[in-house]
């Protein structure tokens, strides 16, 4: 894993964030990062970058009832196939699971909770 990219679609407005110092704990030295469907297009031209230039992501997405579409530059980015990244779901987001399935070569993981997430990112590292 190079790196730790969180889309929150959970439509909670916080700042701390749970799930990225859950990745902090367990990979300090890796570069975390986070984007909601609020963030602004600056945010999200980030996420795409970090996508584009560290092919070992890994991408944590929080379902909820976040609007999807104002993700898709991100989207598409992230539906493109990369043999070195995994997807992580967390919570209901059946529209971008079906996009997921429908496209072979895209790894990803259905977690029911973080507790999931954190064991693992254990066995990850």
């Amino acid at each position: 894993m190079q790196s730790f990219l969180l889309i929150d679609l959970s439509e909670e407005s916080s700042f701390d964030k749970p799930i990225l110092k859950l990745v902090r704990q367990h990979a300090p030295a890796i570069p975390v990062f986070d984007v909601d469907a609020n963030s602004d297009a600056t945010l999200k031209q980030y996420a795409v970058r970090l996508l584009q230039e560290n092919p070992e992501t890994v991408v944590c997405v929080k379902g909820g009832s976040g609007e999807l579409n104002r993700l898709m530059p991100l989207l598409e980015e992230l539906l493109l196939p990369h043999l070195q990244r995994h997807i992580l779901l967390i919570g209901q987001q059946p529209r971008l699971l079906r996009m997921l399935q429908a496209r072979s070569g895209i790894a990803y993981t259905l977690l029911a909770d973080e507790e999931a997430l954190r064991q693992f990112l254990t066995d990850l590292v």
